[in-house]
């Protein structure tokens, strides 16, 4: 039996979720190039990028989605890039169909998918710009990125003891074995 294929174990469900849309999305960029190159020009934004962002935005959406796929034997760095480069993306689809939306812009297809599955610009496609922004977000957490900033005058030792406590709070599997006061008191409060 081949132990690499032994322990291998499946992304983080988020991570699982985005990479495959991503993959079917570069997928269908990808195969229809033109029509990609077409749905990028109507949202009347990149100018002389087009050309770039036609063969780019796939390209990284691929790495992106092999990136989070095999987020779990990666390296934790690998990993975590894959996971903000896929918030990034998201955050490109969700700005190129706002501002077109707020515009007023007739975009007949989105080009999520290239020349397939395309739909008009509606303001259901910003419901699913802003699913694909959360799912991108969940997928960047759970390969650890850390999205949040930290306070101004923070000091470094308040950033590690939440770092400690974020592992003292994950349970008994590599947590901390002194209970807490809120499980002391619960405790004592059950003998009661």
């Amino acid at each position: 039996m081949d132990t690499r294929a032994a322990t291998f174990r499946r992304p983080p469900v988020a991570a699982l979720l985005y990479g495959l849309l991503l993959a079917g999305m570069a997928a269908g960029q990808l195969a229809s190039l033109a029509a990609f190159g077409e749905a990028l020009e109507s949202y009347d934004l990149l100018g002389p990028l087009v050309p770039a962002a036609k063969l780019g935005l796939p390209v990284v959406e691929v790495l992106v989605a092999v990136g989070l796929l095999l987020s779990r034997p990666l390296p934790p760095l690998a990993a975590k890039a894959a996971g903000l480069a896929g918030v990034l993306v998201a955050l490109v689809w969700a700005t190129l169909a706002v501002q077109a939306f707020v515009r007023g812009l007739v975009v007949e297809n989105c080009g999520c998918f290239g020349a397939y599955f395309a739909q008009r610009l509606r303001w259901w496609v910003l419901l699913e710009d802003a699913y694909l922004l959360l799912l991108a977000l969940l997928a960047a957490g759970l390969v650890g990125v850390t999205l949040a900033r930290a306070q101004p005058g923070s000091s470094r030792s308040s950033s590690r003891s939440l770092s400690i406590t974020r592992v003292g709070n994950s349970g008994s599997a590599g947590g901390s074995s002194r209970p807490s006061p809120r499980s002391e008191s619960s405790a004592a409060s059950s003998e009661r």
